[in-house]
């Protein structure tokens, strides 16, 4: 019998295998669910499509709707950013095959360098209490020193979606899957901050990108500044929030990703929460973010697989993170994403293509397309995610 007990996270990063030849009938699947892993499903689709013969339809709407969709067996597969908090099927199989950071991103167009934000000022500028950009908890973590990891990178080659070999740049690994810190770059920044209000773009949308952003507010700040976040983490993001949204004349909820990440496009001084082809979608740019350890990381796939490396492996192929261990060139709000599938009971060409689909965005996606900004799962939790795959029959 399996042990039950969690195991250590080898890391994440680089690939391997391929689905294997076209079968012999061509399928078709439906999926619903997160809009953070919709960037990589939605290019991951036509290149299967093209090896494989099957369709698959994605349409987003939050982890939310993903989950309630699946419970309501109105689609072969989903996507969540977060594990059922209750309700869950009896034959469900969580399949991390994602993972991606979750970026802050900002308009500010008259500041030309990076902006740098501690836990402690990420929360308290999502909670309304911190309402413009010069505000002095904001310019004092902008001015002085600040310690950002570079990442040893790779150049390999992909075919694009016309078939034709192209370079992507990828982080390098060691065997167990670790991004190597090449060096430390010990900057002395001076950002200057203009005066102007702070709007804060939100998910009103249920959303596993909310819950697991608000799980990093109040874990994040547990020790030293617990009054900051003092909220447990929801998939509602203003149910998270310490104060009543009501309260806060500069917030604005929208529903999905793309909704916020077109609002903050749109407004001088708005900022918010998603994943990083939004920002880059957008024209938007990226916080670097403390970590545990006291490095400033940009969101991107090697700090990602820093700091899910960190954490631990459930049973159920869930991962726990550790906000407080200090972890080298970790991204603090990297998370893992899943697809939610069904063990049995479900037309057997169905669950096929699922699970090819499934291990063709495990073992080829994150590396065809860096630029999204998603991790490629390897290690202990690439282990566990070929596990969880193999029980979709």
């Amino acid at each position: 019998m399996k042990s039950r007990r969690s195991i250590a996270i080898g890391a994440i990063v680089t690939s391997f295998l391929l689905v294997g030849a076209s079968p012999a009938f061509a399928g078709a699947i439906n999926g619903s669910g997160a809009t953070f892993a919709a960037p990589l499903i939605d290019s991951c689709k036509v290149d299967f499509a093209k090896d494989s013969g099957h369709t698959v339809n994605y349409t987003g709407g939050g982890s939310g709707k993903g989950r309630s969709d699946f419970t309501g067996n109105l689609v072969d597969f989903a996507g969540s950013d977060a594990p059922y908090s209750s309700g869950a099927p009896a034959n469900l199989i969580y399949a991390p095959v994602y993972a991606a950071p979750i970026a802050l991103m900002y308009n500010l167009p008259t500041v030309k360098e990076p902006i740098y934000l501690s836990p402690e000022t990420i929360a308290r500028i999502f909670s309304g209490e911190i309402t413009k950009w010069n505000d002095p908890i904001i310019r004092t973590v902008n001015n002085g020193t600040v310690k950002v990891p570079v990442f040893k990178t790779k150049k390999v080659t992909v075919k694009d979606k016309n078939g034709k070999n192209v370079s992507k740049t990828v982080p390098v690994l060691d065997k167990n899957g670790t991004p190597t810190i090449t060096k430390y770059l010990e900057k002395e920044v001076n950002v200057s901050l203009p005066n102007t209000p702070i709007t804060v773009y939100y998910r009103s949308d249920s959303s596993g990108t909310s819950e697991n952003f608000t799980r990093f507010l109040k874990g994040a700040n547990a020790v030293k500044n617990p009054t900051a976040w003092p909220k447990n983490q929801n998939t509602t993001f203003t149910n998270a929030m310490p104060v009543d949204v009501a309260s806060r004349f500069n917030f604005q909820g929208e529903s999905g990703s793309a909704k916020v990440a077109s609002g903050v496009a749109g407004k001088v001084g708005a900022i918010t929460y998603s994943e990083l082809s939004f920002a880059t979608d957008n024209k938007l740019k990226v916080a670097y973010v403390q970590n545990a350890a006291g490095e400033f990381v940009a969101p991107d796939s090697a700090g990602t697989s820093a700091f899910l490396g960190g954490g631990t492996i459930k049973e159920n192929g869930t991962v726990d993170v550790d906000f407080v261990k200090s972890i080298k060139g970790a991204y603090p709000i990297g998370t893992a994403s899943y697809a939610l599938a069904y063990a049995s009971g479900k037309d057997a060409e169905k669950q096929k293509v699922v699970s090819e689909f499934l291990t063709y965005i495990l073992d080829k996606c994150p590396n065809k397309y860096p630029e999204k900004g998603f991790a490629q799962i390897t290690g202990s939790l690439y282990t566990k995610a070929k596990e969880q795959i193999a029980k979709i029959k």
